[in-house]
C-alpha cells in the first residue's frame, strides 16, 4: 500500500508468510502494489544467483528512509473506505488474533477506532509464533474460537504471519472457510457492477461460482497465488479477487492482499444489516471439503506430478473432465479433486470437494493412496 501511495520504485517484505518460523524469504511489491510476476521473480533470481550486482557510483546512491507513518497512513487509508459511524454505533465486541504476526502492529490499533470492545491474544510480535502455528486454520485458532464464545463476542479476526491472510469467527465460535467469506463480499461487491467478475483460485469452492451467478457475474479461476489472481483482477477488470485461504484482493484500494478493509467490510454488512457474522454467512451454502498434503522432495515434485497427470485420473471413478490450469484437478461426478506441488514447502498439496463428509473422504483417500504409490515409484 505504502509503495503504491508514495510512487515508490518498489516494496520488499522479509517474509515467510503462513510457514514455520525455520523459513525466511522475500516478496517483492511493484510501484501498482501487486507482487512481483514469476518472470520478475525469475529475473531477481537469476541475478542473485549470478553475483553480478550492479553498485552504483557515490555520486548516484539512493537515501535511506525510516518511514515511522507507514502503519498510520495504511490505517487512515482504510477507515476512508468504510463508514465509520456506522460500525462504531453498533458497539461490537471484537476478538483480534494476530498470531504474534505483523498484524500485530495494525490489526488491533485499526478495530480500535472502531470499536471500544476490542480484545487482543496473541498480540506481541515474535517471529517465533509462540502463541499458535502461523497459519489461520481450524486446528491452531482454539483460544480464538473459544474466547470468542466464552465471552460473547460479535466476532473473531485471526491472520497469518505477515498477515495477507484473515480468517472469521462467528459469535457461535466457528471458524468460517474463507471461500464462504469471499462469496458473502463477492454479492454485495456485484450489487454495484452489472455483470461483475470475481477472481479466485482452482482451490475454491463451487459455491462460490454459484453465489456469485446467482448475483449475475461471473467467476475466473487461476492458479494458486494471491498474484496469480491480482494479474487477473488487472487484466479482467475484475470487483474482486480472493482465494480460499483467506486472501482478498480488492481492486478499488490496491492490488496486494488487504485483510484489513475486508475486516471492515464484514464488520460494516453486520452493522447495516442488524444481523450477526453467523446469521450472515448461513446463507452462504457450505460443502464438505477436506484438505491433505504428502511429503514429497521438491527434486522429486516434478516428475511426480507428470506421472500423476496419468495415473490420478484412471485411477479415480466417474470421471468427467481433467483441468490442468494449476496442478491436476479432476471433476468428477460427484465433486473434484486438485492434486497440486507446494510453492513453499516439500509437499504435494490435496484438496477435495463433494456432496457428503462420505464421499470425499472415500475419494481423498484413493487419491493419497495413488500419490503415495507414484511418489515412491520415482
Amino acid at each position: 500500500f505504502v509503495t503504491m501511495k508514495r510512487g515508490y520504485d518498489a516494496g520488499l517484505m522479509v517474509t515467510a508468510s503462513h510457514n514455520p518460523p525455520e523459513y525466511t524469504g522475500i516478496k517483492f511489491w511493484s510501484k501498482s502494489s501487486m507482487g512481483f510476476t514469476a518472470e520478475e521473480e525469475r529475473k531477481v533470481e537469476e541475478i542473485y544467483e549470478s553475483k553480478k550486482f550492479t553498485v552504483a557510483s557515490w555520486d548516484k546512491l539512493g537515501k535511506e528512509l525510516v518511514l515511522e507513518t507507514a502503519v498510520d497512513e495504511h490505517i487512515t487509508g482504510i477507515l476512508e473506505k468504510c463508514d465509520v459511524d456506522l460500525i462504531r454505533s453498533k458497539e461490537f465486541t471484537i476478538i483480534v488474533d494476530p498470531g504474534n504476526g505483523s498484524a500485530c502492529v495494525l490489526t488491533p490499533y485499526l478495530i480500535q477506532k472502531l470499536s471500544k470492545k476490542v480484545v487482543t491474544i496473541n498480540g506481541q510480535l515474535d517471529g517465533h509464533f509462540p502463541g499458535r502455528k502461523s497459519e489461520p486454520e481450524k486446528e491452531s485458532l482454539g483460544d480464538l474460537m473459544q474466547m470468542v464464545k466464552d465471552t460473547a463476542a460479535d466476532l473473531g479476526i485471526a491472520h497469518d504471519g505477515d498477515s495477507d491472510r484473515v480468517v472469521f469467527v462467528t459469535e457461535q465460535g466457528e471458524v468460517v472457510r474463507g471461500d464462504r467469506t469471499i462469496a458473502l463480499l463477492a454479492r454485495d461487491y456485484l450489487l454495484t457492477s452489472k455483470m461483475g467478475t470475481i477472481v479466485t483460485t482452482v482451490d475454491s469452492s463451487l459455491v462460490l461460482d454459484e453465489i456469485v451467478e446467482s448475483a449475475g457475474g461471473k467467476t475466473i479461476r487461476t492458479p494458486v497465488g494471491d498474484i496469480q489472481v491480482a494479474i487477473k483482477v488487472k487484466e479482467t477488470g475484475a470487483v474482486m479477487g480472493g482465494e480460499a485461504c483467506g486472501v482478498f484482493i480488492l481492486p478499488e484500494f490496491h492490488m496486494a492482499p488487504e485483510p484489513f478493509l475486508a475486516a471492515c467490510r464484514i464488520l460494516e454488512k453486520m452493522a447495516r444489516t442488524g444481523k450477526s457474522f453467523g446469521e450472515l454467512i448461513a446463507d452462504i451454502p457450505i460443502y464438505p471439503l477436506m484438505k491433505g498434503k504428502l511429503t514429497c522432495p521438491n527434486e522429486k515434485k516434478e516428475i511426480v506430478m507428470k506421472n500423476l497427470a496419468e495415473s490420478l485420473p484412471k485411477g479415480l471413478k466417474d470421471v468427467v473432465d481433467v483441468i490442468t490450469v494449476d496442478g491436476i484437478g479432476v471433476v468428477l461426478k460427484e465433486g473434484w479433486i486438485l492434486v497440486r506441488p507446494s510453492g513453499t514447502e516439500p509437499v504435494i498439496r490435496i484438496t477435495c470437494e463433494g456432496p457428503t463428509d462420505e464421499i470425499v473422504g472415500k475419494t481423498i483417500d484413493e487419491a493419497k493412496t495413488i500419490i503415495e504409490r507414484t511418489i515412491k515409484s520415482v
